[in-house]
């Protein structure tokens, strides 16, 4: 054989090498999970003392569904955050993210609209199979399935071949579980079960900077600094057994956190008692000329919306005469009493914390 065909066979031999070996390593890669489809399904939990007044609750589920190795994506989770104690409130959670490669798509349900936009970070869905800064620990058996156990300050994990069947914070007080209920391998995923709701598509990246702007200084809610958490962010994490802090120090880095974590709701509250108290007051001029059950709960509509809101115990009139006028009059005149004489209080609490203290 003569030397330059030689040659020529060893440079293929060469390049057909190189070419299998970049293939199999971007397969690997690709493989976001070692299963080629499946479905998670998940209960979301949580319970924990806010403040020394005031608790907080979780309650919700997830679904997990992917194909191709985790190629294609849908993560779903809804629920509900009750805030119940001293203060009260309420925050809905409802969350629909899909992945496809390297295109994002989140429904938002307020806009009724999906949200795409072309990224390559894809920690959003893929973060709670994050194991930086984590140690493994052991293995658990959840739903018949042996998963690997990893743990850092506040937070634990149990993934199955890359699958989290379990996401547990506790952290300061706060407690907060994601675990999986049901798992099926090797699903056969078809597209329907894989799509978005039938919403109008916006491209993202076309709108990015001036969401970024409207948003700057608008405080995430507890679902989504929860979210954060199990995706790898810190939050001033110590971990109390590798630290030489103080008591003292580690009351001081609780407060803030607690403050932190919760300064959507301290901003909420002070927002809307003042509108209550408002409320409240036309409520209690307008109940006076009220004939009938109609007109009383007309009168009654805006302040009894603003305590739904809050998560607040409601009470509409299902009758109407004298006896009502005077019952609901002296109902609403102590409401506004106990509110007017905390307004003093609310407008100088600069945190959750301090605003619970005042509604205890």
């Amino acid at each position: 054989m003569p030397l330059s065909h030689l040659f020529k066979n060893i440079f293929l031999f060469i390049s057909i090498s190189i070419v299998t070996v970049l293939y199999a390593e971007n397969e690997k890669i690709c493989k976001v999970y070692e299963i080629q489809s499946g479905e998670v399904i998940y209960e979301i939990s949580g319970e924990s003392p806010l403040t020394s007044e005031t608790n907080l609750s979780i309650a919700g589920e997830g679904r997990l569904r992917f194909k191709e190795w985790g190629d294609v994506v849908l993560l779903e989770e809804k629920g509900e955050i009750s805030i119940q104690g001293a203060l009260k409130d309420r925050q809905v959670f409802q969350r629909l993210i899909k992945q496809e490669q390297d295109i994002t798509q989140n429904a938002d349900y307020k806009t009724q609209k999906v949200l795409e936009r072309k990224t390559s970070d894809r920690n959003i869905v893929f973060g709670e199979n994050t194991k930086d800064g984590l140690k493994q620990t052991g293995d658990m058996n959840i739903t018949g399935l042996k998963c690997e156990v990893w743990e850092g300050p506040g937070i634990k994990k149990c993934l199955y071949k890359g699958m989290p069947l379990l996401i547990e914070i506790d952290l300061y007080g706060i407690r907060y579980s994601k675990k999986a209920l049901e798992v099926k391998l090797d699903i056969n995923a078809s597209e329907e079960e894989c799509s978005m709701p039938d919403f109008p598509v916006e491209e993202f990246g076309l709108i990015k900077n001036s969401v970024k702007t409207k948003n700057k200084e608008k405080s995430k809610k507890i679902f989504e600094i929860l979210k954060d958490i199990s995706r790898g962010q810190n939050f001033g994490m110590v971990d109390s057994n590798e630290t030489n802090e103080t008591n003292e120090s580690m009351d001081k880095v609780k407060t803030e956190f607690i403050n932190q974590f919760a300064q959507s709701i301290f901003e909420h509250q002070k927002k809307r008692l003042p509108e209550l108290l408002g409320a409240l007051k036309k409520s209690r001029e307008c109940i006076e000329r009220a004939e009938h059950a109609e007109e009383a709960n007309a009168c009654l509509d805006e302040s009894e919306a603003i305590k739904k809101e809050l998560g607040m115990q409601t009470s509409y009139a299902n009758f109407w005469d004298d006896n009502q006028t005077h019952a609901y009059g002296k109902k609403l005149d102590d409401e506004i009493f106990d509110l007017e004489s905390r307004m003093s209080c609310i407008g100088r609490a600069q945190n959750i914390i301090e605003l619970s203290a005042c509604m205890k």
